[in-house]
């Protein structure tokens, strides 16, 4: 068998044999520098690719997956896979996964990352049972992705301001939080602009704009401005007339609602 072997490489053309001593050389690269190579291959994905790795680590407890995710983050110069990692860490729900994720999330924050500002706010301003309740810290987390624009942060810096949860309570400001997240498509927000429209909380009562609000509010199923409405109907307020079928056919359509609710940020 072996001089049957030796007879048929003898046939071979040199470009084979090339290819062959090419390819064997190849693999002992790989076994030898297995993980330089890995690091290199793990800058090339994209940020699809990589959401789809933190899915699978995270949710799907893939350790492997973990790993190559981890890889790819320690070359990261951006903020994406940091962020990713981070929140893929968080959702294992272990002690320890949580403090790594913790960390990656504040690199990727460090970086001036509004998402991985806005996670770490909710983070602190929730609290779990790996981390307790710290308004301070989420003030500053959600206040550095409020002043990029984030839509939750904003949400976040209202609701704070407007109850004093850390911070001075302070009505007017929250209500232009507020209007900056409404303006963004928060429906959450838009509700709490409404309130504070309908009670003249930091803005001149308009009970009009308060009603827009509600109305666009429920055009995108949040259970609680379809309510208000309901309300309105049934003691005809908000400018509206006492109607109440108008007030039954809104109460249904709030229970309809609460089967799939608007995401709250």
């Amino acid at each position: 068998m072996i001089a049957g072997a030796a007879a048929v490489r003898s046939r071979m053309r040199p470009g084979v044999h090339r290819a062959i001593a090419g390819a064997a050389l190849a693999a002992a690269l790989a076994g030898l520098l297995g993980a330089a190579w890995v690091t290199h291959a793990a800058r090339t994905p994209d940020t699809a690719q990589i959401e789809t790795l933190a899915q699978q680590a995270g949710a799907g407890r893939d350790d492997i997956t973990m790993q190559r995710l981890r890889q790819i983050a320690e070359h990261d110069d951006g903020a994406i896979a940091p962020l990713l990692l981070g929140e893929a860490l968080i959702a294992r729900n272990t002690a320890e996964a949580f403090r790594e994720g913790l960390a990656w999330l504040a690199k990727a924050a460090a970086k001036d990352d509004a998402d991985a500002n806005m996670a770490l706010g909710k983070l602190h301003f929730l609290g779990t049972p790996f981390l307790a309740r710290n308004y301070p810290a989420a003030y500053r987390h959600f206040a550095a992705a409020g002043a990029k624009g984030h839509a939750g942060a904003a949400y976040y810096l209202g609701l704070m301001l407007r109850n004093g949860y850390g911070v001075r309570e302070n009505q007017a400001a929250a209500a232009r939080w507020f209007a900056l997240a409404a303006e963004k498509k928060s429906a959450a927000a838009m509700f709490m602009l409404a309130n504070a429209y309908r009670d003249g909380d930091g803005v001149a009562p308009d009970e009009q704009r308060a009603r827009e609000l509600y109305v666009e509010a429920a055009e995108m199923e949040l259970p609680e401005a379809i309510q208000a409405l309901a309300m309105a109907y049934r003691n005809g307020e908000l400018g509206l007339p006492r109607d109440e079928m108008q007030a039954r056919h809104f109460t249904l359509e709030t229970a309809h609602a609460l089967k799939h609710p608007a995401l709250v940020p």
